[in-house]
């Protein structure tokens, strides 16, 4: 993965059941090692070091997976803004998954802004690309910089 040229923060720890069943078939020798306080928390919930350290691992996965989402996004949205003369740039993508959305950070010429992005139109940008979303998210921008006075509100 390239490194984008903005922060990308995914506090969330979260799997896939592909990223559960990759973790645990993986061989013991390249499971996660567990510091001591991951140990203590194995000891306490009465489970193996080694079933801990597969959750770990799913968890590292999602991560990962969340990550790379999360570059896509903000990419997919810089691009979007390379149009405007008002020299407006992506500076951070943020998961906020236990709201359901993506915080994107744009710094325009007067100040930084926050754009929120539910996940459910982020996951059909980037997983489908169809016209119809992308155009929802670049209204989503445009009314959040200022330069469109319609919001558009996602059909439930």
């Amino acid at each position: 993965m390239k490194s984008p040229n903005f922060k990308v923060l995914v506090s969330d720890f979260t799997s896939s059941v592909d990223e559960w069943r990759h973790a645990q078939q993986v061989p013991k020798s390249q499971l996660p090692k567990l510091n001591d306080e991951q140990r203590e928390v194995a000891r306490k919930f009465k489970i193996s070091e080694e079933e801990y350290a597969r959750g770990v691992l799913a968890g590292l996965l999602g991560q990962k997976r969340q990550e790379a989402r999360a570059q896509n996004l903000g990419e997919v949205i810089q691009r979007m803004l390379e149009g405007s003369t008002r020299h407006e740039r992506v500076i951070a993508v943020i998961a906020d998954m236990f709201k359901g959305r993506w915080i994107v950070q744009i710094q325009t010429p007067k100040a930084a802004i926050n754009v929120a992005v539910p996940r459910e139109l982020a996951d059909d940008v980037l997983d489908w690309g169809l016209r119809e979303q992308m155009e929802e998210l670049r209204a989503r921008l445009l009314y959040a910089l200022g330069r469109d006075g319609r919001a558009v509100k996602r059909q439930q």
